[in-house]
């Protein structure tokens, strides 16, 4: 559909309107060498190792590469595509680049075809385009997301009518789907309520059906994909009081830059929603994106912690509840009120969007720094274990890449190391070594604190390169604990120090 569709008459203003929101979305992932995104570097790695994956080099030593047809592939595939081109640090931070500004195209369609224009509404939500799930750095949801939301818009201006219409809608829907499953969820669950709350008999149900059930084709090869015995359980509920977590996914929504500033920016844009429909004058709230709204906010609600292998399903699923509750918020009548509502949206897109990109670009100096002292003393193609000693009890606010640096090694070493992801079902890289499989994965880089008295656990990080000793690791990076203090296993010698990092190796 061209994109006339939803704005057929853009004049010059509206061109650097747009130009400005493109830009501020683009700003935080350009101005980092190496984004802030907390789980990125993983990412980074993966896609090196898909690249070179059967080179005979030193990462086939230490990784299988499985290519089968999943829904979770979103930024994986065009990062691919970029790869003959570059290397898979460049290739990644482009494709991460475009997911925030398709969001911002996304809630400019969805505000255009519920209300006919570019509502304040639409400048209300794009703050939260940078929500918690995004900052984790999980990628390829947010990416599905965006495409998901676009989608949604698509159908909401124009349904599908015919089997031309229908075939469309089911190859979008499986693009969806393979670029990750959260984003066609949120999608069918958008859709599914938008219709429902149009349900005036039950004549209409064969009509809502009809529309529906081309965006229900991935549940094809989601049913091939899962359907395999993988040994992981379909949920796990979270350890925390179920019922405080759901509010805090919400209350949480912007979380990962500042704790005062996203806290104070969530309270400014609800303020700004009350204001809107309250005192901005005879506003009301489109049915279709309302109804969608409840129910993604809904599903949030009622989902596990962990899902299909996803942790974190539920929180990731809440941003997108929230943005379809904003968007809902119609034009008001006055359009000088209308005008005040849309500014302040604009102004808190504009902060965030500049104080992430401060943040990413201050730390990525400090990242790129580490890194470079670090890696001169580890040698192309061998292992490195990694070590994050913690010593504060706080969950932190703050999301950054420290505790996956290392997946830049891969990339930049080919080494092995042992903070990538195992997620059973869906892992395309496996770990080629049973021990290695079974042990030095995701979370085992991690000497947690000796709580309450937030200390770090010195026994506890003697263990672990004891383990690390025994398992071969030819040179081990300690992070966050001082150098004098890092027990050195037999057969080892202090290589590096520099601020919290240390390296010994064999």
């Amino acid at each position: 559909m061209p994109i006339r569709q939803f704005f057929p008459s853009l004049r010059p203003l509206h061109w650097a309107l747009l130009a400005v929101l493109i830009g501020c979305a683009l700003l935080p992932v350009i101005a980092a060498p190496i984004p802030g995104l907390a789980d990125l570097p993983n990412h980074i790695a993966r896609h090196h190792v898909f690249f070179h994956h059967g080179e005979d080099g030193p990462l086939d030593r230490y990784f299988d590469v499985e290519w089968r047809w999943i829904g979770n592939l979103g930024v994986d595939l065009p990062v691919l595509g970029l790869m003959h081109w570059m290397d898979a640090e460049s290739a990644t931070r482009i494709v991460v680049a475009c997911i925030a500004p398709l969001m911002v195209l996304a809630l400019l369609a969805l505000s255009r075809a519920a209300h006919g224009r570019i509502s304040a509404s639409a400048m209300l939500a794009m703050p939260v385009i940078y929500h918690h799930a995004y900052m984790y750095g999980f990628v390829n949801y947010s990416l599905s997301v965006a495409l998901g939301l676009l989608l949604f818009a698509l159908w909401l201006a124009r349904p599908p009518e015919g089997w031309r219409g229908a075939l469309l809608y089911m190859l979008l829907s499986l693009a969806v789907w393979t670029a990750h499953m959260g984003g066609w969820s949120i999608m069918c669950v958008a859709a599914g309520f938008a219709e429902l709350i149009r349900l005036r008999s039950p004549r209409d149900i064969v009509g809502a059906a009809r529309r529906l059930w081309p965006l229900a084709t991935p549940i094809v090869p989601l049913l091939l994909w899962r359907g395999e015995p993988t040994g992981a359980p379909l949920y796990i509920w979270t350890d925390q009081n179920i019922f405080w977590a759901k509010i805090l996914n919400f209350i949480t929504v912007m979380k990962g830059w500042s704790r005062e500033a996203d806290l104070a920016m969530t309270g400014a844009i609800g303020l700004l929603a009350l204001l809107a429909l309250f005192w901005a004058g005879r506003r009301r709230l489109d049915p279709r994106l309302a109804a969608a709204g409840v129910g993604v906010c809904l599903m949030a609600t009622l989902m596990p912690t962990t899902m299909l292998g996803s942790w974190g399903a539920d929180f990731r699923v809440a941003p997108a509840g929230v943005i379809l509750l904003l968007l809902s918020i119609s034009p008001a009548a006055d359009p000088r009120r209308e005008r005040l509502v849309f500014a302040a949206g604009l102004l808190l897109f504009v902060v965030r969007s500049v104080g992430i990109a401060a943040s990413w670009h201050r730390a990525s100096a400090v990242l790129e720094r580490r890194l470079d002292t670090m890696l001169e003393a580890v040698p192309q193609g061998s292992r490195m274990g990694f070590i994050a000693v913690q010593s504060d009890c706080d969950y932190p606010w703050v999301l950054n890449p420290d505790r996956k640096l290392p997946g830049l090694a891969i990339a930049r070493r080919d080494v092995f190391t042992n903070t990538m992801f195992k997620v059973d079902g869906a892992d395309l890289m496996t770990i080629r070594d049973p021990r290695d499989r079974a042990v030095w994965y995701d979370l085992s880089e991690d000497v947690l604190p000796l709580c309450p008295v937030n200390a770090i656990d010195y026994p506890g990080l003697r263990q672990r390169t004891e383990e690390m000793a025994r398992d071969r690791f030819d040179r081990i990076w300690i992070w966050g604990a001082p150098a004098d203090r890092i027990p050195i296993p037999p057969g080892y010698r202090l290589l590096r120090a520099s601020g919290e990092d240390v390296m010994i190796g064999r």
